[in-house]
């Protein structure tokens, strides 16, 4: 009893010097922002912004209105859910820094926190510069036919060891291989069979531990290093496979004289320009950090392509017209990378539906500014509420919760920069967005061609339970369609 009533006290402490230390408040009315009461270790955390953020958004924004504050850890981070705020905040994006571990804690960092993504100022700028320009729109869109070929080489695989045969496909089962291994051979070049099972087999060890980042607790803390857990052994052992793989593909590069981004990538850690870390968690990035996100993206297309027969319908037709002219290769090309197409306006209208995150990931201004009446001070972290931009946001109309592709016809980048989030604001977006964007294109591309795509009578609408990012549970009806 003595040791509960001790940990209430500190508790209680806690939580008073944390209000006090981030007070903001609002000079007219001297009101201070809502706040979610913080709980110990983890406050809202990950748990409450990624695994419940979809439900929790919705009840936050009824509890403390357009703006609030939630807790990552013992840190405070600003919910935005206007476009008025999101362009206040936002629009000097690319002086923004990204948060420490994302606030996500000492494990989070010992996976990803020196990743290209994450980092910030100088040292974005150095780790950047390191990555060449194999990722740029011109790039990406060379590589276009080399994503095509492993796409049909991997429905092929399928045909043969799934249950595509049977006229079943599980989105996110079956194909989130698929965006990996495209990255990875964009990344190393062709992997012999040796290699592939290596990389393949790392898979379960790094979700298992990012999985453990999500539930948060004493691994959010630098001390929990020194706990004998298994967290800390599979730790220190996917790290050294991680570095042994990717060094063993690089001297193969080398001795072939492979012209890979991993070797350039290596050279810029051998001249200083970013360091191994840097190396290694940039590829886990590229990798690991984005297989759930890629195929979250392309997933919730094909359940609402399967569940819009109408919409599927005149992709397909709009697909065939561009299949009937005269240069065939270049054409399809050409409008794989066209923004303005019926395909494009479906990948958005999904993404804007099913965002892949229920809240950004945090970053932080460097000034201080007045959002929605509250003096807010410099560096202070900021998140998005992805649902309440892109659905609940009455920009979108009366139907805004319906799916609607042709909205995204006739609207102008501009217009909509503000109003809708998918791969972040300002120059900082996703770096792999061009290559995901083609990839996902691709894809849609192929099965709305080839097969024809329904819901069956146990289909739900449920998300995985157990991923960060959004991703359909269920299966769907992928039949192939008659040739003539």
């Amino acid at each position: 009893m003595p040791h509960l009533l001790l940990i209430t006290i500190i508790l209680l402490v806690t939580i008073c010097y944390l209000s006090r230390k981030h007070r903001i408040i609002s000079p007219k009315s001297g009101k201070e922002l809502p706040t979610c009461p913080y709980r110990w270790p983890d406050g809202q955390g990950d748990v409450g912004k990624f695994l419940d953020g979809e439900s929790n958004g919705k009840e936050w924004t009824t509890q403390h209105g357009r703006i609030y504050r939630i807790w990552s850890g013992m840190t405070p981070e600003i919910v935005l859910s206007r476009p008025e705020d999101v362009q206040n905040v936002f629009k000097d994006s690319d002086a923004h820094s990204k948060a420490v571990n994302s606030n996500a804690g000492w494990l989070f960092g010992q996976l990803l926190g020196k990743c290209v993504g994450l980092v910030s100022g100088l040292d974005w700028h150095r780790v950047r510069a390191s990555m060449g320009n194999e990722w740029t729109y011109k790039d990406t869109a060379n590589y276009l036919p080399r994503i095509s070929d492993l796409t049909r080489e991997y429905f092929h695989e399928l045909h043969s060891k799934g249950r595509l045969d049977q006229g079943l496909l599980n989105p996110v089962s079956d194909l989130r291989m698929l965006p990996f291994w495209i990255v990875a051979d964009r990344i190393y070049g062709t992997l012999t069979p040796q290699l592939r099972s290596e990389l393949e087999s790392l898979v379960p060890l790094r979700e298992s531990l990012f999985l453990r980042v999500l539930q948060g607790g004493v691994s959010r803390y630098p001390w929990s290093q020194y706990l004998p857990t298994k967290t800390n052994s599979d730790l220190k052992e996917f790290k050294s496979r991680w570095a042994r793989f990717n060094d063993k593909v690089h001297k193969a590069c080398k001795l072939a004289n492979k012209a890979v981004p991993i070797t350039h990538m290596y050279d810029c850690v051998q001249k200083n320009s970013m360091d191994a870390e840097n190396l290694y968690q940039t590829l886990d990035e590229m990798l690991f950090a984005n297989l759930d996100v890629t195929i979250g993206g392309i997933s919730w297309n094909l359940i609402f392509l399967a569940a819009n027969p109408t919409v599927q319908d005149d992709l397909r037709e709009e697909l065939r017209q561009i299949r009937r002219t005269s240069d065939k290769t270049k054409t399809w090309e050409g409008y794989l990378l066209n923004t303005k197409t019926l395909l494009a306006a479906c990948i958005l209208e999904a993404a804007r539906l099913k965002p892949l995150a229920p809240f950004s990931i945090p970053q932080a201004a460097p000034t201080s500014r007045t959002v929605s009446g509250f003096l807010v001070p410099p560096n202070a972290n900021y998140i998005v509420d992805t649902y309440a931009l892109n659905i609940r946001n009455p920009y979108w109309g009366k139907d805004r919760a319906a799916y609607r592709p042709s909205r995204f016809l006739d609207s102008k980048t501009s217009d909509i920069r503000y109003q809708y989030w998918r791969f972040g604001f300002g120059p900082r977006q996703c770096l792999g967005k061009y290559l995901a964007e083609l990839m996902c294109r691709s894809l849609i591309a192929h099965l709305v061609e080839n097969y024809e795509l329904g819901l069956q009578g146990t289909n739900t609408w449920n998300r995985k339970p157990e991923t960060w990012i959004t991703q359909p549970n269920t299966d769907i009806r992928c039949e192939l369609r008659g040739r003539g």
